[in-house]
């Protein structure tokens, strides 16, 4: 399975509103000019836009009301209530029901009889925007409810008590895939936070996924309430290595990680994942960890957040782990970081065994804390698909207390291990680096660094600011490193490498709010030559674009 990816310089960027759970500490007071607006969520002006959905294919017949799956969907500018705007599938969805809510950046719809396979569409105020696609198709709709009993149907009105009967009853006890689509839905008060006693030391144990990208297994939580699972005396939330499977709308907290997936084509969508406590001794792991044996699988994260995680562990356990094999990765709209308890790299791409890593696509992302790299891609090769990273906001990273030693400290990071065979260039666009590498020692520290052999990286658009010369703009030793209307501010002059630099403060909202305050000077001191067409809260950026991930 192919992922779609809207990348800044082929088609528009849809982006959701987050808010980032910083701990940056304030720097550079004149930097830093107050404003009342903290957040950067103004009106914008800007055509409605969606960014993704929790599930992408289900039916439009059957589950609690006779109208098929919910489906959540995410983006911007939709409006803070649904008024004469619409949303469509082939026809109207239901957007009215019991269940349903339309907010400026979700909708929460049932499909109905109206649904056709096609591209879901928000109409606002006479703006069309894009089209995001769905597959109506026949599928098994699954409750497991506080009040079921396992030996139910498994309907609505008549529930599951657990997740393994529900699995069950669609895999022929653990021995086959599902015949059709399939959605379980947990809902919320449903015990889910045992291990499933299937010998995978998990709560949810998916060694049975789907057999294709229409016909998936999805584990979602039912609208109305938050759906817990997991527990830190179980070693994994989920853990598995089926394939097609979707996990959305869930609250995952795990004692090692709150996933382990060992197979790809795996959708991680809409949940909030901690790892509050993971024992010593657990190196080469974290709290969310990914990898496969079939290079050509795929991984779609997106709208998460990770936060929590992380205490007495060691530097090889990281926040979020894309290991062997992990290509083709759509990762965006995460806020990672929120309550940071002590981990290394907050996002590392980094191959254990298998040829080096290729078509990553890293944007729009809220990350702050962690003692090493934000953004760490250790063994990439971009001359095999395109390796990016643009519109994240990066705050605080690469601390001052890490207990670790040296690592490797950099805001976006190309280091480690890269070769052999690796080539070509990495492209670091429209984000917004601030006060990165503040652990010194070993001069492995900057907001973006190229230490390995054979890779390039290209810099536009972005903006750098440090609190002081002791973490510099681009990592000590790097090589390879170019670009092109950069904003770098407090660390000295600019690289020289940069042709058309901006060396003034950038006039942020404030310490904890990274949008750009009117006069700022990196509006319209951008370049159109690589550029996300939307920033990071769904703004439409102009001919002559902003820096940094803002408009």
């Amino acid at each position: 399975m192919r992922i779609t990816s809207y990348r800044g310089d082929v088609l528009p960027l849809f982006v959701l509103i987050v808010f980032i759970a910083s701990c940056a500490r304030v720097i550079h007071p004149s930097a830093l000019a107050m404003s009342s607006d903290t957040s950067g969520t103004t009106s914008t002006g800007s055509p409605p836009h969606i960014n993704y959905t929790d599930i992408n294919v289900g039916s439009n017949t059957g589950g609690d009301t006779g109208n098929g799956v919910y489906v959540r969907i995410f983006g911007a500018n939709f409006g803070s209530s649904q008024g004469s705007s619409l949303l469509t599938l082939g026809g109207k969805l239901i957007t009215n029901c019991r269940l349903c809510s339309w907010t400026n950046n979700q909708i929460i719809a049932q499909l109905g009889p109206a649904a056709k396979t096609g591209d879901i569409h928000v109409d606002v105020a006479g703006a069309h925007s894009n089209g995001v696609p769905f597959t109506v198709t026949p599928t098994t709709i699954l409750f497991v409810a506080a009040n079921g009993s396992d030996s139910n149907r498994g309907t609505f009105a008549t529930p599951f008590k657990t997740w393994r009967a529900a699995f069950n009853s669609v895999t022929d006890t653990d021995s086959h895939p599902p015949k059709q689509n399939t959605v379980i839905y947990l809902e919320p008060g449903a015990v889910v936070n045992f291990d499933d006693g299937r010998g995978y030391s998990a709560v949810l144990s998916t060694d049975i996924g789907g057999t294709s990208p229409i016909k998936q297994l999805s584990i979602v939580g039912f609208p109305g309430g938050t759906v817990n699972v997991g527990s830190t005396s179980v070693t994994d939330g989920v853990h598995g290595w089926g394939s097609y499977l979707t996990i959305a709308d869930l609250t995952i907290v795990g004692k090692v990680s709150a996933i382990d997936a060992e197979k790809g084509n795996v959708r991680i969508i809409n949940n909030s994942l901690s790892c509050p406590s993971p024992p010593t001794g657990v190196g080469g792991a974290a709290c969310i960890l990914a990898e496969t044996d079939t290079p050509t699988d795929s991984w779609v994260f997106q709208g998460n957040n990770v936060h929590d995680t992380g205490g007495n562990v060691d530097k090889t356990y990281h926040a979020i782990y894309f290991s062997s094999n992990a290509n083709h990765v759509e990762f965006g709209w995460n806020n990672i970081g929120a309550n940071f308890l002590g981990y290394c790299r907050s996002v590392l791409f980094h191959a254990t065994t298998g040829a080096n890593l290729f078509d990553l696509h890293v944007h729009d992302n809220q990350i702050a804390g962690g003692y090493c790299d934000a953004i760490s891609f250790a063994s990439v090769n971009p001359s095999a698909g395109t390796v990016e990273a643009y519109n994240n906001v990066i705050t605080h990273v690469a601390i001052a207390s890490n207990p670790y030693g040296t690592a490797n400290e950099a805001g976006i990071a190309i280091n480690s291990d890269a070769s052999p065979g690796a080539s070509g260039t990495v492209y670091a666009y429209n984000n917004t680096v601030v006060d990165a590498g503040e652990y010194t020692i070993g001069h492995q520290n900057g907001c973006f660094g190229v230490v390995s052999p054979g890779v390039s990286l290209v810099l536009t658009n972005n903006i750098c600011m440090q609190p002081s010369a002791a973490q510099p703009y681009i990592e000590p030793n790097s090589t390879g490193v170019s670009g092109t209307n950069n904003l770098w501010y407090g660390a000295g002059p600019a690289p020289r490498f940069d042709p058309q630099p901006v060396i003034l403060a950038p006039r942020l909202v404030s310490a904890t709010g990274f949008a750009l305050q009117a006069g700022s000077p990196a509006h319209a001191a951008g370049t159109m030559t690589r550029v996300s067409i939307f920033d990071i809260i769904g703004t439409q950026r102009s001919p002559a674009p902003s820096i940094g991930a803002y408009e």
